[in-house]
């Protein structure tokens, strides 16, 4: 697979919640993607400045609606693009 075709993308998970609390993110954004055989695609985007309140929400990372983005869905997929995931690794 080329580097072109690797998805950016990886499903939200604890592991990525502890992070950003850790890196004291205070809230998220969160921005529909697409819809693909049904299933809804959600992007988690930490400490957004940007918001288009016709179409996005913000949470509190401490709030219990973040915690519900946690467990499994069949119609509901909550991702994070790879890019607010690089100072996990400095």
């Amino acid at each position: 697979m080329s580097e072109q075709d690797r998805n950016p993308y990886l499903l939200f998970t604890q592991d990525i919640l502890d992070n950003w609390k850790a890196q004291e993110v205070l809230y998220l954004k969160v921005e529909e993607l697409s819809i693909i055989n049904g299933i809804t695609l959600f992007e988690l985007i930490p400490d957004s400045v940007l918001l288009d309140v016709d179409h996005e929400t913000m949470y509190s990372i401490d709030s219990e609606d973040i915690e519900d983005m946690l467990l499994p869905s069949k119609s509901t997929r909550f991702l994070v693009h790879e890019v607010y995931l690089a100072e996990e690794d400095e």
